[in-house]
């Protein structure tokens, strides 16, 4: 999409000091590997703090931080890796968070299981100058799965921009062996709000675009996306992408004069608010003046 921003990919270093905390006003470059979880967190600072964990004393790894910072270009990059007899060494999931501006947050990510599988969070928050939040998560569901080769590889991407307080991110990543979901985190909060808000979910198999669904809206007020239950977009092993995961309603709503888009696209099947598509691609796209509201519901495969 026009807005999507892609995170850099950062690179992955060994080094010997497991737990770190620190504090930065310019430049940070932290890497860290342990046999489950790699771990990456790079950028700069005008000004800030920053608190970086990384705990290896059980068999659940995890990367814990918390920043209050502005003026910032903070980039966070997870591996989980697969540590079985199956696909040892390999990646099983992979997940980034990007902050920019003037913002306050924390971010976690920890391995579930030895598949190279994830659980991530982020609680993001602007200050009164506006930031940019983006999370990605990418799926390689050979690995999660074991030994279930269908060759897919599922990815989500969620973007929230604004100039003001109200940006916000507010979501996890959870990950198993044969599906993939994001949900809200905490349950009572807009998983995105901000001028600009998007979200998307694709699959591709065999190397080929398989699914992809999408909606965003921009608006000179406030947009949120919210769900009735706690799931809400979701990718499967066999190539499937909803954004209904555990049933509900999912709603998108706006103040203010802007634009909404939805696009869904199937490569065997689509279902796009009520309507039933074998192979296909659907598109609504809307102008709106004095504030919006509907829902969504859309199924590919």
């Amino acid at each position: 999409m026009n807005n999507k921003i892609i995170a850099a990919i950062i690179g992955i270093l060994f080094i010997a000091t497991p737990v770190l905390a620190v504090s930065w006003t310019t430049n940070l470059n932290i890497d860290t590997s342990t046999d489950r979880l790699h771990n990456s967190v790079s950028g700069g600072f005008n000004s800030g703090t920053f608190a970086y964990n990384v705990d290896t004393t059980t068999s659940t790894h995890s990367i814990n931080t918390n920043a209050n910072v502005s003026g910032s270009d903070m980039q966070i990059s997870t591996d989980g890796i697969d540590t079985t007899f199956w696909h040892p060494g390999q990646v099983g999931q992979s997940n980034s968070f990007v902050g920019q501006g003037l913002w306050s947050g924390t971010y976690s990510s920890s391995t579930n299981g030895n598949y190279g599988i994830l659980n991530s969070y982020v609680n993001a928050n602007a200050n009164s100058g506006g930031a940019d939040f983006v999370m990605t998560d990418t799926q390689y569901f050979n690995i999660m799965s074991g030994n279930h080769n269908n060759n897919v590889v599922g990815n989500f991407y969620a973007h929230a921009n604004g100039t003001d307080n109200q940006v916000a991110m507010n979501m996890k990543s959870v990950g198993s062996m044969y599906v993939w979901s994001e949900a809200t985190n905490p349950y009572s909060t807009a998983p995105l709000s901000g001028s600009l808000i998007e979200k998307e979910v694709w699959t591709t198999k065999n190397g080929s675009p398989n699914t992809d669904l999408y909606v965003g809206v921009q608006t000179n007020g406030t947009a949120t996306m919210s769900n009735s239950n706690i799931w809400g977009w979701t990718n499967g092993e066999t190539g499937t992408s909803s954004t209904n995961y555990g049933g509900g309603t999912r709603t998108v709503s706006a103040t203010g004069s802007g634009q909404v888009m939805q696009t869904g696209s199937g490569a065997h099947s689509l279902s796009f608010n009520g309507f039933a598509f074998g192979a296909g691609n659907a598109l609504f796209s809307g102008s709106f003046t004095g504030g919006m509201s509907g829902t969504y519901n859309m199924s590919a495969s």
